[in-house]
């Protein structure tokens, strides 16, 4: 007789692996917001709302505080938007709607806040920048920001150099630049940019042309970082009598200062921007942002930029209120050189551009750099960096003066800086004789000519930056070699400079 073993009357149990067993887990675990974001960019139909931005048109804090009553994961952006993760609140409020009305609920005392809730923080906050609805759900990225204007990606891009990590930060964004030429080509919508031919665009705009198409189809750029909470560095004071003048504004600036200095002191920080808003007593504010070039936490330092700055930008009326925010930074630690020489510390150099901006004007100063244009002897002036120009010096490797030295046949062109101004007579289209005022210089019947060479530009602009003009190498008797040229606009002749 046969009695079965335990063995024999269990069934086997089959081998699993464990990419079977992480796959099956990942079938039950919800999809993450970058995942829902990547299947919103490739349209692959409705996809539930992670993301939710409240943008307040009163105070950000408001903002802030009542996104945290849903979530710790929160983002600031600017100083008026909040975004938040509400990708874990299906199980616990509802669907997007219902995670709306119940943000609409919480913000309803406060007032002035607009919700959007979709798919990706990008179209979350280009919906609450255009819509002027107290809320607004979306599951279809690409069809709900295809009908917003191009302005809402502009107000997007200047609130992403805002970041949580520097506040207080304006500077103009990269990308930016190139809304205006979508403007030019007549597109209004940012479902006509994103239409566009991606492999056209980057061949006229590059990588930056990719990157603002992507935003204006709703993706986002870069995964959502949590405000860490860092503490604001902010000083108010209410006066009791408007003031209007600089002088006794200087002594309100010195009494906020001081304790700012203080508790940067104490947290081993600096002031790596300051934000100064005056209310006036006509109900409106006088906004003012300094960038400064390293971290600082001197208040007389900091009280002169201020005093310097509302020279030039005074402001229109008697100030009732006045507000200052300091963009916290880790303190700098001076290393010099044994082999370099000792530059200015920041705060001198802070103050001289400061005073320079004040006598000159802000677009007056900085350090030139080439633009990126055809525009004969086209620059532009970027803010002074002495680390950053020493960086670019070290970089170059060293100087090579063979580099510089004309081949062997090899013409080169020593241009005048400005173009000198001279009389030429033309017959038949042609320059034929050239005078000149100044000693020394080539001029006389002209024995051969080359040209018209025409370049033109920044004709979209109704500024001085366009140019029209027609270039000629000329031989003159004195066996001199010039290059002129008839600015189109003016109707004037120049020599540009000599070949050699």
């Amino acid at each position: 007789m046969h009695i079965p073993s335990y063995d024999e009357l269990t069934p086997p149990i089959p081998d699993i692996s464990a990419r079977e067993t992480f796959a099956g887990v990942a079938g039950l675990w919800p999809a993450s917001p970058a995942e829902r974001a990547r299947a919103a960019e490739a349209g692959g139909g409705p996809v539930a709302p992670a993301y939710a931005c409240l943008r307040s048109t009163r105070s950000v804090q408001t903002a802030v505080a009542i996104a945290r009553d849903f979530s710790p994961r929160i983002e600031r952006h600017g100083a008026a938007s909040v975004v938040l993760d509400v990708s874990g609140l299906g199980r616990l409020v509802g669907d997007g709607h219902a995670i709306a009305a119940e943000l609409e609920r919480a913000a309803g005392a406060a007032g002035g806040i607009r919700i959007a809730v979709a798919p990706s923080q990008t179209a979350a906050r280009l919906l609450a920048i255009a819509r002027f609805g107290p809320s607004v759900v979306t599951t279809n990225v690409a069809a709900a920001v295809a009908d917003l204007p191009i302005a809402a990606l502009r107000q997007l891009l200047e609130e992403s150099c805002q970041h949580p990590s520097a506040p207080l930060s304006t500077r103009q964004h990269p990308s930016a630049p190139f809304i205006e030429v979508f403007a030019r080509w007549g597109l209004k919508r940012l479902g006509e940019m994103a239409a566009l031919p991606p492999a056209d665009l980057s061949e006229r705009m590059g990588q930056e042309g990719l990157a603002l198409q992507r935003l204006a189809r709703g993706a986002d750029s870069a995964p959502l970082v949590p405000d860490p909470g860092v503490p604001r560095f902010l000083q108010s004071m209410e006066l009791e009598w408007p003031i209007d003048a600089l002088e006794p504004l200087s002594f309100v600036l010195a009494r906020l200062l001081d304790p700012l200095s203080l508790a940067l002191e104490r947290a081993d920080r600096g002031a790596a921007a300051i934000r100064l808003d005056l209310r006036l007593v006509d109900r409106t504010t006088h906004a003012r942002l300094l960038q400064l070039p390293a971290a600082m936490r001197d208040a007389r330092v900091l009280r002169t930029l201020l005093l310097l700055d509302l020279e030039s930008h005074p402001p229109p009326a008697g100030i009732d209120i006045v507000t200052i925010e300091v963009d916290p930074a880790p303190a700098r630690i001076v290393q010099y050189s044994l082999l370099e020489r000792a530059l200015p510390s920041h705060e001198s150099l802070a103050t001289l551009t400061a005073r320079l901006g004040a006598l000159v004007g802000e677009r007056r100063r900085g350090s030139p750099v080439l633009a990126d244009s055809e525009c004969p002897d086209g620059f532009e002036l970027e803010a002074f960096n002495p680390n950053r120009s020493a960086g670019a010096r070290r970089s170059r490797g060293p100087f090579d003066s063979a580099a510089f030295r004309p081949r062997s046949g090899q013409v080169v062109l020593r241009r005048f800086r400005p173009p000198i101004a001279v009389r030429v007579i033309v017959e038949r289209g042609r320059p034929v004789h050239v005078a000149i005022d100044r000693r020394g210089m080539p001029g006389g019947r002209v024995e051969q000519a080359a040209g018209p060479w025409r370049t033109s530009g920044a004709w979209w602009t109704h500024g001085d930056g366009r140019w029209d003009r027609d270039e000629w190498d000329v031989a003159l008797c004195d066996e001199s070699l010039c290059r002129l040229f008839r600015d189109r606009i003016t109707e004037r002749w120049f020599m540009d400079g000599i070949l050699d």
